[in-house]
């Protein structure tokens, strides 16, 4: 089955679906900072790099399927969650603008869950609203998942809507059955060895890395919520690896610390 993917990002969502089988034929990114990650890792697929407000309908190529994670900034607890109300939230739009004139077997679209927190119940019903009238029609199905209930060993909860185009006349379910958590231990532990701190004012030592990235941040622990130098045990799932180094560091002589790549864009 065709896919078209929007906010494509590294192309993380992507590589799900191709692993699972669909055919991921356009994608869309607006950040050029991502663009040579995504066309290394996607060859095959073809990237267009404008802004979604800018992509006319008909330029989008007919597929079976539209995914898409919006930004999430607007949305996020860390932020000001202005929600709707941001240019960036407003991106929902854009998407649902789409998918209405593609109208296509089914789409997906996740987000932060800070999408659920009270402020924003009415724009969350809005969206919902406005994916269920898509065209001729969507069977919607919301959920919020935990990656860490799915063999990854991080704490990352995304809401998703996922709609089935009526005239299917079936609902998607969401899967019931989790699997035992993997502990950071179990993935990185190998890590341990060979980490440098990062040079003065947190810049990268390069080719000095024996493994790439493999650094951690220098400076203090801060206790702003998703902040710097944030940990956890061994034994436990990492917190939700954000796009900035800053989020997902290690300091070697703290007590129960691992490693997590500097900069890593999580998917």
């Amino acid at each position: 089955m065709k896919i078209v993917s929007f906010f494509a990002g590294a192309g993380g969502l992507d590589l799900g679906f191709q692993q699972a089988g669909f055919n991921v034929i356009w994608a869309n990114e607006y950040d050029k900072e991502i663009w040579e990650t995504y066309e290394k890792n996607h060859p095959n697929t073809i990237l267009d790099k404008r802004s979604i407000v800018n992509v006319p309908v008909d330029e989008v190529p007919e597929c079976d399927g539209i995914i898409g994670g919006p930004p999430c900034q607007s949305w996020s607890e860390a932020g000001a969650a202005r929600g709707i109300k941001d240019k960036r939230g407003q991106l929902f739009y854009d998407f649902i603008r789409i998918l209405e004139a593609k109208q296509p077997k089914f789409f997906l679209a996740e987000n932060v869950s800070g999408m659920l927190i009270s402020k924003h119940t009415e724009a969350l019903e809005g969206i919902k609203k406005l994916f269920r009238n898509a065209g001729i029609g969507y069977e919607l199905s919301f959920q919020m998942l935990n990656a860490s209930d799915y063999n990854v060993p991080q704490d990352r909860k995304r809401v998703f809507f996922i709609g089935i185009r009526k005239d299917l006349n079936f609902k998607y379910q969401f899967p019931t059955e989790t699997f035992p958590k993997i502990a950071l231990e179990e993935i990185i532990t190998d890590l341990k060895e060979g980490v440098l701190p990062a040079l003065e004012f947190n810049n990268t030592n390069g080719n000095n890395c024996s493994v790439p990235n493999h650094e951690y941040m220098i400076g203090s622990f801060s206790t702003i919520y998703m902040s710097r130098n944030r940990v956890r045990s061994w034994d436990e799932q990492s917190f939700t690896i954000q796009a900035g180094g800053r989020h997902a560091p290690l300091h070697p002589q703290a007590p129960k610390m691992k490693f997590i790549e500097k900069n890593k864009i999580a998917a």
